[in-house]
């Protein structure tokens, strides 16, 4: 009851965020009207927009078949139905919870109703977060490597986020390998600042902590032999959480190519740095700082940064998590449907 209500007062925060972060845009932008945006969007190829709806569908999806890939690798068959379930979940609680804390949560309860075990479900997330914060990597990567120039056309509090957003993502994955292959250093040091907190009086009833510790330990380290018997399975998870990062940044390259923009690989670098810099900001879907990131990047391709950034972040935040909620929604309420009927035949 109590988780219910924390995720009914987050959905309410995230719609009073975007309420003014289109306020605080389109109150900035003299030139701004809605029937200019309307006109816009018409003089938008249909072609291009359609194309950029059906990339949004990818982002849901390709998570949905790096899962599947990953429940068959630990001998848990799901259907692409049962896995988009999973990956909508995981989308749709993502953006309405600071730092994406509550996505894995919401993914993890449909796939332990699937019947898999927790501790399985656990390690597939697990893996499937790692392998998501590699993708973002290796496109920031390619995006520094081709295209430094791009940070020049930023401003000095996007180029510091993006910068954060960079190192960041090194560092949950520098964790990660420490807690899979050298999971006793982490322990070490969390044994440390635990005893540290309890002689300050800063936290109590540490027995239960340090029990919890050793379980987190346990499962990282069958992470590991998971690992190391599925390279290939993994190797295939990552390339569709690869494409799943590519799926939404194409997003809006094509409403960039629909609306006549020319320099197209330079509009996916512009926001491949949009996706770094948003990931280091602890805000639901981080409403407001990717905005801002858009509108910075976008300013020298187009000469409406304002209408471009709506129509592109319409399309692959606003629709997204609206599809993904309804997913989630239906999901929630068949399986509370199925277990009322187990009950009257029992």
């Amino acid at each position: 009851m109590r988780e219910g209500k924390k995720k009914l007062l987050w959905s309410l925060v995230l719609l009073v965020l975007i309420g003014l972060t289109i306020y605080a845009i389109v109150g900035n932008n003299e030139s701004f009207t809605f029937e200019g945006f309307i006109d816009y969007v018409k003089s938008a190829s249909l072609g291009w927009i359609i194309a950029a709806f059906g990339c949004m569908a990818g982002f849901f999806v390709f998570e949905a078949l790096a899962l599947k890939v990953l429940c068959s690798a630990f001998g848990y068959k799901r259907s692409v139905k049962q896995c988009i379930t999973y990956s909508a979940s995981d989308i749709y609680f993502s953006a309405i919870t600071p730092s994406a804390t509550g996505g894995q949560p919401a993914s993890a309860y449909f796939m332990m109703k699937d019947k898999i075990p927790g501790a399985a479900t656990t390690m597939m997330l697990i893996v499937n977060l790692t392998l998501y914060t590699v993708s973002i990597i290796v496109i920031g990567v390619i995006c520094f490597v081709t295209r430094p120039m791009m940070l020049a056309h930023f401003s000095i509090v996007s180029k510091i986020m993006i910068t954060v957003g960079m190192c960041l993502q090194f560092v949950l994955l520098a964790v990660f390998l420490l807690l899979v292959y050298k999971e006793k250093i982490i322990t070490k040091c969390a044994n440390f600042f635990l005893n540290l907190f309890k002689k300050l009086h800063i936290i109590k009833n540490i027995e239960t902590k340090q029990q919890k510790l050793k379980i987190v330990e346990k499962q990282y380290k069958e992470c590991a032999k998971a690992i190391g018997s599925h390279k290939k399975h993994i190797f295939g998870a990552f390339i569709f959480n690869l494409l799943q990062r590519v799926s939404l940044i194409m997003v809006s390259v094509c409403v960039f190519i629909g609306i006549g923009g020319t320099k197209i690989y330079d509009a996916f670098v512009a926001q491949g740095f949009v996706v770094l810099g948003s990931n280091s900001v602890p805000i639901p879907g981080a409403v407001g700082a990717a905005d801002y990131l858009f509108i910075d990047g976008f300013g020298h391709l187009v000469e409406d940064s304002v209408s471009i950034e709506l129509l592109s972040r319409g399309i692959s935040f606003y629709c997204c998590i609206i599809v993904c909620g309804l997913i989630t929604l239906a999901a929630y309420l068949l399986k509370g449907m199925k277990g009322m009927r187990r009950k009257k035949r029992c």
